[in-house]
Protein backbone atom coordinates (compact mmCIF):
# COMPACT_ATOMS: atom_id res chain seq x y z
CA UNK A 1 0.00 0.00 0.00
CA UNK A 2 1.22 3.07 -0.55
CA UNK A 3 0.50 6.10 1.22
CA UNK A 4 0.20 10.16 0.30
CA UNK A 5 0.78 13.37 2.45
CA UNK A 6 -3.11 13.44 3.08
CA UNK A 7 -3.55 9.92 4.15
CA UNK A 8 -3.34 8.39 7.61
CA UNK A 9 -2.82 4.52 8.75
CA UNK A 10 -6.39 5.00 10.92
CA UNK A 11 -8.90 7.72 11.17
CA UNK A 12 -9.48 7.17 15.38
CA UNK A 13 -7.09 7.33 18.20
CA UNK A 14 -8.27 3.96 19.42
CA UNK A 15 -9.47 0.90 18.86
CA UNK A 16 -13.55 1.44 18.88
CA UNK A 17 -15.43 -0.74 21.80
CA UNK A 18 -19.13 -0.19 21.28
CA UNK A 19 -21.74 1.20 18.33
CA UNK A 20 -25.05 0.35 17.32
CA UNK A 21 -25.32 -1.95 14.00
CA UNK A 22 -27.67 -0.37 11.18
CA UNK A 23 -28.32 -2.91 8.59
CA UNK A 24 -30.66 -4.21 5.95
CA UNK A 25 -29.75 -7.70 6.78
CA UNK A 26 -31.03 -10.40 4.82
CA UNK A 27 -31.12 -9.87 1.10
CA UNK A 28 -27.10 -9.93 0.71
CA UNK A 29 -25.60 -11.63 3.18
CA UNK A 30 -22.58 -9.76 3.57
CA UNK A 31 -24.38 -8.26 6.33
CA UNK A 32 -25.06 -11.57 7.60
CA UNK A 33 -20.99 -12.29 7.63
CA UNK A 34 -20.04 -8.85 8.91
CA UNK A 35 -22.75 -9.55 11.88
CA UNK A 36 -21.15 -12.89 12.49
CA UNK A 37 -17.71 -11.55 12.38
CA UNK A 38 -18.53 -9.13 14.87
CA UNK A 39 -19.29 -12.24 17.29
CA UNK A 40 -15.50 -12.86 16.69
CA UNK A 41 -13.90 -9.75 17.22
CA UNK A 42 -13.19 -9.35 20.97
CA UNK A 43 -11.93 -5.47 20.09
CA UNK A 44 -15.77 -4.91 18.99
CA UNK A 45 -19.05 -4.72 20.86
CA UNK A 46 -22.56 -4.23 19.60
CA UNK A 47 -24.61 -2.00 21.89
CA UNK A 48 -27.81 -2.63 19.64
CA UNK A 49 -29.30 -3.50 16.19
CA UNK A 50 -31.64 -1.27 14.26
CA UNK A 51 -33.01 -2.93 11.03
CA UNK A 52 -33.75 -0.07 7.67
CA UNK A 53 -35.62 -0.81 4.34
CA UNK A 54 -38.28 -3.11 3.46
CA UNK A 55 -39.46 -5.47 5.84
CA UNK A 56 -37.89 -4.62 8.49
CA UNK A 57 -39.47 -6.90 11.21
CA UNK A 58 -38.03 -9.55 9.14
CA UNK A 59 -35.01 -8.25 9.23
CA UNK A 60 -34.98 -7.52 13.09
CA UNK A 61 -35.85 -11.51 13.21
CA UNK A 62 -32.87 -12.20 11.02
CA UNK A 63 -30.88 -9.95 13.30
CA UNK A 64 -32.68 -12.67 16.48
CA UNK A 65 -31.93 -16.11 14.99
CA UNK A 66 -28.26 -15.28 14.11
CA UNK A 67 -27.97 -14.31 17.87
CA UNK A 68 -29.22 -17.15 18.78
CA UNK A 69 -27.09 -19.79 16.54
CA UNK A 70 -23.93 -17.73 18.20
CA UNK A 71 -25.50 -18.76 21.55
CA UNK A 72 -25.18 -14.85 22.75
CA UNK A 73 -27.73 -12.75 24.66
CA UNK A 74 -29.68 -10.34 22.28
CA UNK A 75 -28.78 -6.36 22.53
CA UNK A 76 -31.96 -4.08 22.08
CA UNK A 77 -33.19 -4.78 18.79
CA UNK A 78 -35.21 -2.37 17.02
CA UNK A 79 -37.14 -1.96 13.14
CA UNK A 80 -36.91 1.46 11.80
CA UNK A 81 -38.24 3.08 8.48
CA UNK A 82 -39.21 0.51 6.18
CA UNK A 83 -39.67 3.32 3.42
CA UNK A 84 -36.76 5.52 1.87
CA UNK A 85 -37.00 9.60 1.75
CA UNK A 86 -36.22 9.78 -1.24
CA UNK A 87 -39.57 7.87 -1.92
CA UNK A 88 -38.05 5.53 -4.11
CA UNK A 89 -39.58 1.68 -4.21
CA UNK A 90 -38.07 -0.49 -1.77
CA UNK A 91 -36.19 -2.98 -3.83
CA UNK A 92 -37.10 -6.59 -2.70
CA UNK A 93 -36.04 -9.85 -4.28
CA UNK A 94 -38.20 -11.95 -2.25
CA UNK A 95 -35.15 -14.64 -1.14
CA UNK A 96 -34.83 -12.48 2.51
CA UNK A 97 -34.52 -15.23 5.49
CA UNK A 98 -35.92 -18.02 2.61
CA UNK A 99 -32.60 -20.30 4.02
CA UNK A 100 -33.34 -19.60 7.79
CA UNK A 101 -35.35 -22.23 10.08
CA UNK A 102 -37.60 -20.94 12.96
CA UNK A 103 -37.45 -17.43 11.67
CA UNK A 104 -41.21 -16.74 12.28
CA UNK A 105 -40.88 -18.22 16.44
CA UNK A 106 -37.86 -15.33 16.96
CA UNK A 107 -38.36 -12.17 18.98
CA UNK A 108 -36.79 -9.03 19.84
CA UNK A 109 -37.44 -6.08 21.92
CA UNK A 110 -35.54 -2.93 22.83
CA UNK A 111 -37.24 -0.11 25.03
CA UNK A 112 -36.28 2.60 22.53
CA UNK A 113 -37.21 3.04 19.07
CA UNK A 114 -34.27 2.51 16.00
CA UNK A 115 -34.00 6.42 15.76
CA UNK A 116 -33.27 6.94 19.47
CA UNK A 117 -30.86 4.08 19.77
CA UNK A 118 -28.96 5.42 17.06
CA UNK A 119 -29.24 8.93 17.85
CA UNK A 120 -27.83 7.84 21.42
CA UNK A 121 -24.77 6.25 20.62
CA UNK A 122 -21.64 7.99 19.97
CA UNK A 123 -20.43 5.36 16.49
CA UNK A 124 -22.60 4.24 14.26
CA UNK A 125 -21.45 1.28 11.78
CA UNK A 126 -24.59 1.58 8.83
CA UNK A 127 -24.31 -1.50 6.28
CA UNK A 128 -27.67 -0.50 4.46
CA UNK A 129 -29.31 2.46 2.69
CA UNK A 130 -28.81 5.44 5.08
CA UNK A 131 -32.22 6.13 6.06
CA UNK A 132 -32.48 5.48 9.59
CA UNK A 133 -28.83 7.30 10.20
CA UNK A 134 -30.08 10.32 8.23
CA UNK A 135 -33.36 11.17 10.60
CA UNK A 136 -30.80 10.21 13.60
CA UNK A 137 -28.58 12.65 13.26
CA UNK A 138 -31.29 15.53 12.69
CA UNK A 139 -32.47 14.89 16.04
CA UNK A 140 -31.17 17.47 18.69
CA UNK A 141 -30.77 15.13 21.29
CA UNK A 142 -28.16 13.53 18.97
CA UNK A 143 -25.29 12.35 20.43
CA UNK A 144 -23.69 10.85 17.25
CA UNK A 145 -19.88 11.64 16.96
CA UNK A 146 -19.03 9.50 14.04
CA UNK A 147 -20.85 7.06 11.30
CA UNK A 148 -18.55 4.05 9.73
CA UNK A 149 -20.61 2.89 6.46
CA UNK A 150 -19.91 0.56 3.57
CA UNK A 151 -21.23 2.66 0.54
CA UNK A 152 -20.56 5.10 -2.06
CA UNK A 153 -18.23 4.53 -4.90
CA UNK A 154 -15.00 6.91 -5.90
CA UNK A 155 -13.43 5.99 -8.76
CA UNK A 156 -15.85 5.23 -11.82
CA UNK A 157 -19.33 6.90 -11.19
CA UNK A 158 -20.69 4.07 -10.47
CA UNK A 159 -23.31 4.56 -8.43
CA UNK A 160 -23.94 1.89 -5.72
CA UNK A 161 -26.39 0.43 -3.68
CA UNK A 162 -26.67 1.78 -0.65
CA UNK A 163 -26.68 5.35 -2.07
CA UNK A 164 -28.73 4.57 -4.62
CA UNK A 165 -31.98 2.93 -2.25
CA UNK A 166 -32.20 6.37 -0.58
CA UNK A 167 -30.22 9.10 -2.31
CA UNK A 168 -32.26 11.98 -0.24
CA UNK A 169 -30.72 10.09 3.17
CA UNK A 170 -26.92 9.58 1.79
CA UNK A 171 -27.20 13.81 1.42
CA UNK A 172 -28.77 14.49 4.33
CA UNK A 173 -25.88 12.35 6.04
CA UNK A 174 -22.88 13.30 4.59
CA UNK A 175 -24.30 17.12 4.35
CA UNK A 176 -24.44 17.35 8.05
CA UNK A 177 -21.10 17.97 9.43
CA UNK A 178 -20.30 14.70 10.90
CA UNK A 179 -17.32 12.56 10.69
CA UNK A 180 -17.92 9.66 8.11
CA UNK A 181 -15.73 6.88 7.34
CA UNK A 182 -16.78 5.23 3.96
CA UNK A 183 -15.69 2.43 2.63
CA UNK A 184 -16.84 2.66 -1.21
CA UNK A 185 -17.52 -0.11 -4.04
CA UNK A 186 -14.13 0.41 -5.48
CA UNK A 187 -12.04 -0.82 -2.57
CA UNK A 188 -15.05 -3.67 -1.43
CA UNK A 189 -14.73 -5.08 -4.90
CA UNK A 190 -11.18 -6.29 -4.47
CA UNK A 191 -11.94 -8.88 -1.92
CA UNK A 192 -13.80 -12.70 -2.71
CA UNK A 193 -14.54 -15.21 -0.46
CA UNK A 194 -14.96 -18.20 -2.46
CA UNK A 195 -15.28 -22.12 -2.22
CA UNK A 196 -12.32 -22.85 0.38
CA UNK A 197 -14.23 -19.93 2.70
CA UNK A 198 -17.17 -21.56 2.16
CA UNK A 199 -16.25 -25.21 3.10
CA UNK A 200 -14.36 -23.91 6.01
CA UNK A 201 -17.81 -21.91 7.49
CA UNK A 202 -20.38 -24.07 6.78
CA UNK A 203 -18.72 -26.99 8.59
CA UNK A 204 -18.49 -24.55 11.65
CA UNK A 205 -21.14 -25.83 13.78
CA UNK A 206 -24.36 -23.84 13.87
CA UNK A 207 -23.80 -20.52 13.29
CA UNK A 208 -21.77 -21.49 10.62
CA UNK A 209 -24.47 -23.77 8.86
CA UNK A 210 -26.77 -20.79 8.85
CA UNK A 211 -24.55 -18.71 7.22
CA UNK A 212 -22.96 -21.30 4.85
CA UNK A 213 -26.28 -21.69 3.21
CA UNK A 214 -27.26 -18.08 3.13
CA UNK A 215 -23.63 -17.56 1.31
CA UNK A 216 -24.57 -20.42 -1.21
CA UNK A 217 -28.65 -19.05 -1.62
CA UNK A 218 -27.07 -15.71 -2.28
CA UNK A 219 -24.63 -17.44 -5.01
CA UNK A 220 -27.57 -18.62 -6.65
CA UNK A 221 -29.22 -15.43 -6.79
CA UNK A 222 -26.40 -13.77 -8.20
CA UNK A 223 -25.35 -16.48 -10.54
CA UNK A 224 -21.78 -15.82 -9.42
CA UNK A 225 -19.46 -18.90 -7.00
CA UNK A 226 -18.09 -16.41 -4.71
CA UNK A 227 -19.13 -13.35 -1.82
CA UNK A 228 -18.21 -9.96 -2.22
CA UNK A 229 -17.85 -9.14 2.10
CA UNK A 230 -18.49 -5.50 1.59
CA UNK A 231 -19.75 -5.37 4.85
CA UNK A 232 -17.22 -6.44 6.76
CA UNK A 233 -14.68 -4.81 5.46
CA UNK A 234 -16.53 -1.84 7.00
CA UNK A 235 -16.47 -3.64 10.24
CA UNK A 236 -12.46 -5.04 9.89
CA UNK A 237 -11.94 -0.62 9.71
CA UNK A 238 -13.03 -0.55 13.33
CA UNK A 239 -11.12 -3.68 14.60
CA UNK A 240 -8.12 -3.61 12.45
CA UNK A 241 -7.30 -0.36 10.87
CA UNK A 242 -3.93 -0.72 10.40
CA UNK A 243 -4.89 -3.12 7.53
CA UNK A 244 -6.30 -0.06 5.31
CA UNK A 245 -5.01 3.40 4.14
CA UNK A 246 -7.50 6.16 4.64
CA UNK A 247 -7.44 9.77 3.13
CA UNK A 248 -9.22 13.23 4.17
CA UNK A 249 -11.68 15.09 2.65
CA UNK A 250 -15.27 15.61 1.27
CA UNK A 251 -17.65 13.54 -0.22
CA UNK A 252 -20.52 14.51 -2.05
CA UNK A 253 -23.69 13.06 -3.50
CA UNK A 254 -25.49 13.72 -6.41
CA UNK A 255 -29.08 13.56 -7.94
CA UNK A 256 -28.95 10.97 -9.29
CA UNK A 257 -27.04 8.65 -6.64
CA UNK A 258 -22.99 9.09 -7.64
CA UNK A 259 -20.58 10.03 -4.85
CA UNK A 260 -17.68 12.16 -5.57
CA UNK A 261 -14.41 12.66 -3.06
CA UNK A 262 -12.28 15.56 -3.19
CA UNK A 263 -9.42 14.67 -1.01
CA UNK A 264 -8.17 17.79 1.54
CA UNK A 265 -6.38 17.59 5.13
CA UNK A 266 -9.12 19.36 6.91
CA UNK A 267 -12.30 17.36 5.63
CA UNK A 268 -14.77 16.32 8.02
CA UNK A 269 -15.48 12.44 5.64
CA UNK A 270 -12.61 9.94 5.33
CA UNK A 271 -13.03 7.16 2.53
CA UNK A 272 -10.71 4.04 2.25
CA UNK A 273 -8.36 4.40 -0.68
CA UNK A 274 -5.99 1.06 -0.02
CA UNK A 275 -5.74 -2.10 1.85
CA UNK A 276 -4.05 -5.50 1.85
CA UNK A 277 -6.77 -7.44 0.83
CA UNK A 278 -5.35 -11.09 1.27
CA UNK A 279 -4.94 -10.02 5.03
CA UNK A 280 -8.73 -8.45 4.60
CA UNK A 281 -9.84 -11.80 3.20
CA UNK A 282 -8.20 -13.79 5.82
CA UNK A 283 -9.33 -11.85 8.86
CA UNK A 284 -12.77 -11.74 7.90
CA UNK A 285 -12.93 -15.50 8.24
CA UNK A 286 -11.01 -15.96 10.26
CA UNK A 287 -13.01 -14.30 12.82
CA UNK A 288 -16.19 -15.80 11.47
CA UNK A 289 -14.86 -18.94 11.76
CA UNK A 290 -14.09 -17.85 15.76
CA UNK A 291 -17.42 -16.54 16.50
CA UNK A 292 -18.28 -20.21 14.90
CA UNK A 293 -16.66 -22.10 17.00
CA UNK A 294 -17.13 -20.00 20.58
CA UNK A 295 -20.82 -20.73 19.84
CA UNK A 296 -20.51 -24.49 19.03
CA UNK A 297 -18.05 -23.91 22.57
CA UNK A 298 -21.34 -22.10 24.60
CA UNK A 299 -24.11 -24.55 23.14
CA UNK A 300 -22.49 -27.89 24.10
CA UNK A 301 -21.20 -26.68 27.42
Amino acid sequence: MSQSPQTAHTPVDSILEEFVLDTDIGTDVDDLLALSMVFGSPELAIRAVTTVYGDVALRARIVAKTYSAAGRPQPPIAPGFAETLSGRDVWWPGHEGATITDLDAQTYRSDSSAIELLAASPTVLAIGPLTNIAVAVRRPECVTGRVVLMGGEFASGTIEHNIRCDVDAARALFGAGLPVVAVGLEQTGRVRLGHEELARIEAAGALGELVGREMKRFWEFAEQDYNVPHDPIAVLTLARPDLFEFTSGTVTVADDGVTKFRAHPDGVHTIVTDMDTDAVASEITRRILAAAGIAAARIHS
